[in-house]
This record gives C-alpha cells, structure tokens and sequence, in this order.
C-alpha cells in the first residue's frame, strides 16, 4: 500500500515538473518572440534638414501649398515623426492667417470700389427718375455696401491683435459707411496703440544710433591712445580731435589732447633748440631740416618758420658770395 501511494506520488510529482518544465519554456520562448518584435520594430528615420530648410524657402515666397506637401511626403517616407508633424502645423497656421489676411484685403479692395460708384449710382437715379433700373441698382448697392461694412468691422476686431495696420484700414472703410461707437473706440485704440508703437521704434533706433556712435568714439579713443604710446603724437593728436568733433564734452579726450599736446610742445622746443645749436655751428642745412620737423609738427608755428627763411637767407647770401668770386 506504502509503495502504491509512493508509486502515485512520485508519477504526480513527474508530471508537475514536466508541466513546470513546458511552461517555463513557453514562457523563454514568449519573451524571446517579444525581443525579437522590439528588435525588428522600425524607428523613425532621422530627420532630413534639406527637406526643412527647402520648405522654409518655400513659405517664405508664399508657396504654402507646395511646402504643405513636401513634408506630407517626408512624413510618409520617414514614418509619423514628430519634427515633421510640429512643422506642418505651423505652416498651416501661417497658411491660414495669411489667407484671412488676403481674404479681407480683397474685401478692402472690392468695398472701396463699389462705395465709388455709389455717387455715380445717385446721380444717375436721380437724373433719369424714369428709369427705374438705375433706383433698383442703387439700391441693391447699399444694400450691399451694409453687408460688406459689416464684414469690415468683423475684419478689424479678428486682426486688431496681431495686424495693427489691417485692422486700421478696415475700421477706416466700415466708419465711412456708417459711424458705430464700439468701431469708433477700436480706432481711436489702435490709433494710440501705433503711436506707442512708433514711439517705441523710434526710441529703439535711437538706442541703436547711441550704441554705434558709442563704438565710433571708443574706437577712436583706443586708437588714439595706441599712437600715444607708440610715439606718433601728431596722428593721435588728429584722432583726438576727430573724437571732440563728435563729442564735445569728452573728459577723456580732453585730457589725453592735453597730454598730448604738451608732450609735442616739449618735443618742438626740443627741436627748436637743437636747429639752434646747429645753427651756431655753422650746419645750416641740418638746422632747416630740424626746424622743418619742429614746423611739420605745428604748422602754426612762428618760430620755426622765421627760423628756416632766415637760415635760407644765409645760405643765399652765401651762394651769392661763392657765384661772386
């Protein structure tokens, strides 16, 4: 009997393990399909920066619809991709916002037209009473006219946040064909919204101006303490005055010209000595030459003048004595 129940215990046990064993191979070989589902799954191919960039182009000369299916195409070769998708949707949008644009401009257009004929129309109904045609087209005209002054106003409060100017010129057609309070206040709003507008533009350039003016002057400083230091204190003494020119009231070019001008007053009495010394030696010609380079640094320089026509009348005197004798 023991070994009767041994015996089914242990054929149980046997069939539990072969049904663990099959599951769990089942189960190796589910995860090993997924893997290999996972593995095999298409990614997105990268985006294409050409396609990009040509559609761009294309929006930008107005050319929505060809843009629109270019990346319809990407999308479609490339699998859904999200940069494709952002993409398209804000072409559409600016397809559509310039559409509305196009679309109330021709309103614009076709209202100022036929509001022309409308004189034209009374006074032909008016000097032909006995023909009615001409009563029943002015009629339908401003009938017409209504209609299309109503589509203005709704044109000016769709645009008056983002279009300031179309806005404008529909409110401006709608009040001439009939005068409307809350069209009146929008007017006088985005009146006073183009005002700050421009103010704020103006104030922009000037901050701009300021800004490359600013530039100009510290370049010119620079460029002036650059000839300073190497020496060259005639060409740093004309960039200073260039900046002065410009700016007046400059302290710091003020007080490098100062500087500047003392050192070269220095340097010219220098000079002047030294053609002295020449000169008493009896070296005129050396003398001139310093003299000219103590003038060449001051044109306005008296001394050195009086100083070269005089050693040139001595050389002349004295090639006049030589030609003598």
């Amino acid at each position: 009997m023991v070994d009767a129940y041994n015996g089914l215990y242990l054929k149980k046990t046997g069939s539990m393990k072969l049904l663990q064993r099959l599951f769990t191979a089942s189960l190796v070989l589910l995860l090993l399909n997924g893997c290999q589902l996972i593995e095999t799954k298409k990614t997105p191919e990268p985006v294409d920066e050409n396609v990009l960039n040509k559609s761009r182009l294309l929006v930008a000369k107005g050319r929505y619809g060809e843009a629109i299916r270019l990346l319809d195409h990407a999308r479609i070769d490339n699998q859904p991709n999200h940069t494709y998708d952002d993409e398209l949707r804000s072409i559409r949008s600016q397809q559509k916002t310039l559409e509305e644009e196009l679309t109330d401009q021709l309103l614009i257009s076709n209202t100022s037209a036929l509001k022309n004929q409308l004189p034209i129309l009374t006074k032909l109904s008016q000097a032909s009473p006995d023909t009615p045609h001409y009563y029943q087209l002015l009629q339908e005209t401003r009938k017409q006219l209504e209609s299309m002054q109503q589509a203005l106003s709704e044109c000016a409060w769709r645009h008056f946040k983002r279009n300031n100017a179309l806005a404008k010129d529909c409110l401006t057609i709608a009040l001439s064909l009939r005068q409307d309070k809350a069209d009146q206040n929008l007017m006088e709003h985005l009146l006073k919204e183009q005002k700050q507008h421009k103010k704020a533009v103006a104030t922009q350039e000037k901050a701009v101006r300021e800004q490359k003016w600013k530039q100009r002057i510290d370049k010119h400083l620079a460029k002036a303490r650059q000839l300073t230091e190497s020496g060259q204190l005639k060409d740093a003494r004309k960039a200073l005055k260039l900046v002065l020119k410009e700016s007046p009231s400059n302290e710091a070019a003020k007080k490098m010209l100062s500087e500047v001008n003392g050192r070269l007053d220095k340097y010219i009495e220098n000079l002047l000595l030294a053609g002295d010394r020449l000169y008493r030696d009896g070296e005129l010609e050396s003398a001139k030459a310093t003299w000219r380079a103590a003038l060449a640094l001051d044109p306005t320089d008296e001394r050195a003048r009086e100083k070269i026509q005089r050693a040139q009348r001595v050389l002349d005197n004295l090639e006049n004595l030589r030609k003598t004798h």
